[in-house]
């Protein structure tokens, strides 16, 4: 791993044990055990080292949403995917924990932040199409019921670890498959009896 990358990965790890504002750049090259001038020769700011993370994890994020989009076609697969974003969305809890703080701080995060939501919205409209097409989902009442549930679920992926800082009580092993019961829970209501198969066996798995 070349220092770059070690920086960034102390720094994540850092930031989501102790919180953005606690941890300084200094901090940071401290934990590396290197020079404080060597960390900024990479990362001048410390906002330089959070913004680099921030993308990362929405390149990340991103990909994982349009490897559910490509899945489509299987929806166990579809839905097993979804652990695979929640452990890449966890990675980042101190990213979604200081969201506001962040997106206030940097006014081309917060464009970017909205643009992506844009996006994940079309994939989730793009999959609802598909599931209703094929008999796994029932036909919605109009299009403000679709978009109410679309914006639900991409809700639950936005601010579940706020959720789980404060108010979840159970194993922290269990944590990312807690909340992956919840968006599916936001789901399973509007499922056929084909769409409730596909699903059962998934969240059994997620529950084992």
């Amino acid at each position: 791993m070349k220092t770059k990358e070690k920086i960034l990965e102390t720094a994540r790890i850092l930031f989501n044990t102790h919180g953005i504002s606690a941890i300084s750049s200094k901090s940071i090259a401290e934990e590396m055990g290197i020079s404080y001038g060597n960390l900024c020769y990479h990362y001048p700011k410390k906002d330089d080292i959070i913004l680099q993370l921030y993308l990362n994890m929405q390149k990340n994020v991103e990909q994982q949403f349009k490897n559910i989009k490509e899945e489509v076609i299987n929806l166990e697969f579809m839905l097993s995917r979804l652990k695979i974003l929640f452990e890449e969305i966890y990675k980042y809890k101190f990213i979604y924990l200081g969201i506001t703080k962040v997106v206030r701080h940097f006014d081309h995060i917060k464009k970017h932040a909205q643009d992506q939501f844009d996006q994940r919205w079309n994939i989730l409209d793009t999959i609802s199409g598909f599931l209703i097409a094929n008999g796994y989902m029932k036909a919605f009442k109009d299009n403000g019921q679709k978009d109410m549930l679309i914006h639900a679920l991409l809700m639950v992926s936005n601010s579940w670890i706020s959720d789980a800082e404060v108010f979840y009580k159970g194993k922290d092993s269990e944590k990312i498959d807690y909340y992956m019961q919840v968006f599916f829970n936001l789901v399973r209501p509007t499922l056929t009896e084909k769409g409730l198969e596909g699903f059962k066996t998934v969240y059994e798995k997620s529950i084992s």
